[in-house]
């Protein structure tokens, strides 16, 4: 494996091609990464520094901006670096006062980050290079709002509602960043469009497995509080049809949503009680995307049988998994794929299905 190491003009310095230890974290629900581990010397160090973008040699458009070096020296010097997905750039942004957008999700995503990033009102908010993908017409509508978010987090929680995903690419030709919305192709044994993907020890192309399906974390309805004080604060249910043992509510505080208020160009907006009910239904809905019933398989992918990781199937397609000893099969998507190399070789490890939140995932979602 190679990695290029480029400046935030699009300038390449470098390639790093000996490695200690190197992971690369690709995820659909979140946010990816590269750790790396490379020998301290000063060709490392002077090439790795903060700032720099990464890329492997044989995909330039997904990549990694250095944000944390660490410097060990103790029976050899080491050189860690962890450089998140550059989705990053898009966590330096809030959304300014209240910003509401309806139409597909694509568009929506697509308008959040113009007017925060891209073309805001404000042109110190500009971040430079940053162009928006023409629309693929996923076919899904939404109405959207917000408040203050983080802008990063904010376009994941609308992605992860309707099971789509997001990147900033690099087109390292025209020294351009791309933001684009995705959705990954059907490849499962549902279908017959596309060649079909099925992983199972029987095909020998798995390895190990590790199946996790879990209700304790699942929420199902959403009871939303909006404007106003006391009795006279506005309530709305998401998913009031679900009752009995089948119902698992959860309270959400949407306050910051307001029925009038001004928007990013300081316009005075004032919406119909319809229109601002249906915004606090949606908020309800991102909420729930938070807590879904986790069913997961992990699995170690035998990289030299049938079937090869971005050239048959790719992050976020939908495939299928089978295990024959618990007779299970899922037709489901890749929410992740982390890719492994040292001085023992290569590993793939490829998760099927939901994502297990992790201790830091919950930390986040308490304080939003």
């Amino acid at each position: 494996m190679e990695l290029y190491v480029f400046d935030i003009n699009l300038n390449r310095l470098g390639i790093v091609d000996d490695f200690i230890d190197i992971e690369i974290q690709r995820h659909y629900t979140k946010m990816g990464q590269i750790h790396l581990i490379v020998e301290g010397n000063p060709e490392t160090v002077d090439l790795l520094q903060k700032g720099r973008i990464l890329a492997k040699a044989d995909d330039l458009q997904h990549t990694y901006l250095i944000l944390t070096r660490e410097y060990l020296d103790e029976k050899s010097t080491q050189l860690d670096i962890i450089a998140p997905s550059l989705n990053t750039l898009l966590s330096r942004r809030l959304l300014y006062g209240q910003q509401s957008f309806a139409g597909t999700v694509e568009n929506v995503m697509k308008s959040f980050v113009l007017v925060n990033a891209v073309s805001p009102s404000n042109p110190n908010r500009k971040i430079s290079n940053l162009l928006i993908s023409s629309s693929t017409g996923i076919p899904i509508n939404t109405t959207e709002a917000g408040t203050g978010n983080q802008l990063d987090d904010f376009l994941y929680e609308i992605a992860n509602k309707h099971d789509v995903s997001w990147s900033i690419l690099m087109d390292v030709h025209n020294k351009q960043f791309i933001f684009d919305v995705w959705q990954g192709a059907d490849r499962s044994a549902e279908q017959s469009e596309n060649p079909r993907i099925i992983f199972s020890k029987d095909r020998e192309n798995v390895l190990r497995q590790h199946y996790v399906e879990s209700d304790s974390d699942f929420k199902n309805v959403a009871i939303v509080a909006g404007e106003g004080e006391g009795a006279a604060r506005t309530l709305v249910t998401a998913n009031d049809e679900i009752s009995d043992w089948d119902r698992v509510e959860v309270f959400v505080d949407a306050r910051d949503l307001q029925s009038i208020y001004k928007d990013e160009n300081d316009q005075e907006i004032t919406l119909s009680p319809a229109e601002y009910q249906q915004l606090l239904s949606e908020r309800g809905k991102s909420k729930l995307a938070e807590y879904p019933k986790i069913t997961t398989f992990e699995s170690d992918i035998d990289l030299y049988a049938n079937g090869v990781y971005g050239q048959d199937y790719f992050l976020g397609d939908k495939v299928s998994v089978k295990n024959d000893d618990l007779g299970i099969i899922m037709h489901t998507r890749i929410v992740s794929v982390i890719e492994k190399v040292n001085k023992q070789g290569t590993t793939l490890q490829v998760n099927f299905g939901s994502n297990i939140p992790s201790f830091i995932d919950k930390i986040k979602r308490a304080v939003k």
